[in-house]
């Protein structure tokens, strides 16, 4: 599938505010919305571009912050599905969601409920979260996402205090009956921390582990933040033929957030225009950031040399974050060679 004329996935943050205080939060959340947020009708405008912009309108997300925070949010979700956008909400797990609100967006006709989960006990996850008590309430949201019909998608943020728990994460997430299971590769971003990622021999091991499960299971699961994972499927299936790119930075991908700005993604602070300014389609074809950040051409060192980097490219992501370099080399592959004193130990994945 080509991405150079349309994105698979655009994830809007329509607010910064949230009354979480997540330790990996790639936004560095805050607790009151920002005056500068889009206002209502021009985020009308930004649903009119993504219906009219593109030939095949990508799906929509819409995340924060929180969502929540947002008093219009029900109107947004109401504007963008009465304009056929397949919409999906990514809102955070506090007092403001309830079983009431899900059954609303049901309603309204949202298609998708993703939500966070980190660890498979209150320890792990709250001591992620900032909050305690947002593990059960968690578990109770996804029940309640299930029961209103909406396809339910879990996000999992792998990093050095979470990883051991993963192989437990994937029996908890299949006991919930999701249709989709995320899995963030902490990037050193926002408030996440170097020694928060793995490093790249984790990273590796811990693709692999999935790259074996996920054959068993009838839920998607995909890698965020480790590009590599097509690498890694289709070693571990060498016989079978390459497979298609997955939607990531800049390809099949786009992020907008609460104030327009438009970035390759969340985790890749790099604008390429506002909103306000340029239409998103026009951003997302021709600016330079996002063209060049398509071309494997210009990738320097060992992923520009890859065979897969057609279909890889490694995290652009987290070589800007550990290099300063949008070209860089993935630090997060091993087949870099990317030192890791520094970086967190290898997983420890166990079950």
């Amino acid at each position: 599938m080509s991405y150079a004329e349309a994105p698979h996935v655009v994830t809007w943050e329509i607010t910064r505010a949230c009354q979480l205080h997540c330790r990996h939060c790639r936004a560095s959340a805050i607790r009151h919305r920002n005056p500068e947020e889009l206002r209502f009708e021009e985020s009308l405008s930004v649903l009119d571009d993504l219906v009219q912009g593109f030939h095949r309108p990508p799906i929509l997300v819409l995340t924060g912050g929180d969502p929540l925070e947002r008093p219009d949010l029900d109107d947004l979700i109401r504007a963008a599905v009465e304009r056929r956008l397949v919409t999906a909400v990514a809102p955070s797990v506090t007092p403001r969601l309830s079983e009431a609100v899900v059954a609303r967006w049901a309603d309204i006709g949202v298609h998708a409920v993703s939500l966070s989960l980190d660890g498979v006990d209150a320890a792990t996850h709250d001591g992620f979260r900032g909050v305690r008590g947002t593990f059960d309430r968690t578990l109770q949201m996804a029940a309640a996402v299930r029961d209103a019909g909406l396809s339910l998608q879990i996000n999992s943020s792998v990093a050095r205090q979470t990883v051991p728990q993963l192989q437990a994460m994937a029996r908890l997430v299949d006991d919930l009956g999701v249709a989709s299971w995320e899995i963030f590769f902490v990037i050193p971003t926002g408030r996440a921390r170097v020694l928060d990622a793995l490093d790249a021999a984790g990273i590796e091991e811990a693709l692999a582990w999935l790259a074996d499960y996920r054959p068993s299971r009838p839920f998607r699961i995909t890698a965020v933040g480790a590009p590599q994972w097509v690498r890694v499927r289709h070693q571990r299936t060498p016989a079978a033929s390459l497979p298609p790119a997955a939607a990531r930075e800049a390809r099949g991908f786009a992020f907008i957030d609460h104030r327009g700005e438009v970035y390759p993604s969340g985790y890749l602070p790099v604008t390429a225009g506002n909103v306000r300014e340029r239409p998103l389609s026009q951003i997302y074809r021709e600016s330079v950031l996002f063209t060049s950040l398509r071309d494997p051409a210009q990738l320097d060192d060992a992923c520009g040399a890859c065979a897969y980097a057609e279909i890889c490219g490694g995290s652009r992501a987290r070589a800007y974050a550990m290099t300063g370099n949008l070209y860089a080399a993935d630090p997060g592959c091993v087949r870099v060679g990317w030192p890791t004193e520094g970086m967190s130990p290898a997983s420890g994945l166990h079950g």
